[in-house]
């Protein structure tokens, strides 16, 4: 008896959208494989296949041949997933920060201009120091 399986893997150190395409029809292609769909979004590949045929671990290594990896555990997948969010918001956070310290020289000239851009300076570089220990503590 086939044993039907369904798994989600994340597809790593892919450097262009369109090889996408070429990574299904390389999972597609093997014998066992029943169905294959990626959100490009996220790079989630999920595969429907045969267990007795393929297993994870060949679909790993057919990946990696060309060059993009395959993360299998779900639990790594999840810390990953986690792990873009974060920067994402970061870098959003970061942008942000930067606006509002440079809109706050337009104060300058205001008798409180002074402190207000000294308290958005003190608040930016505490955002960066609080950016600096989280992104080092994640690697």
């Amino acid at each position: 008896m086939d044993a039907i399986a369904r798994s989600v893997f994340l597809i790593e150190n892919i450097k262009h959208k369109d090889k996408v395409d070429w990574l299904k029809r390389i999972i597609r292609s093997q014998i066992g494989v029943l169905s294959v769909t990626v959100n490009n979004s996220n790079m989630l590949m999920k595969v429907e296949y045969d267990s007795s045929a393929i297993t994870p671990e060949t679909m790993r290594m057919l990946i990696r041949s060309v060059g993009c990896d395959l993360l299998i555990d779900e639990e790594k997948i999840h810390e990953r997933l986690k792990q873009k969010s974060r920067v994402k918001r970061d870098v959003i956070s970061f942008v942000l920060a930067t606006l509002l310290f440079g809109a706050s020289f337009f104060t300058w000239n205001f008798e409180w201009g002074l402190i207000v851009v000294a308290a958005t300076g003190f608040l930016f570089l505490l955002f960066l120091i609080i950016l600096i220990k989280e992104q080092r503590r994640n690697f």
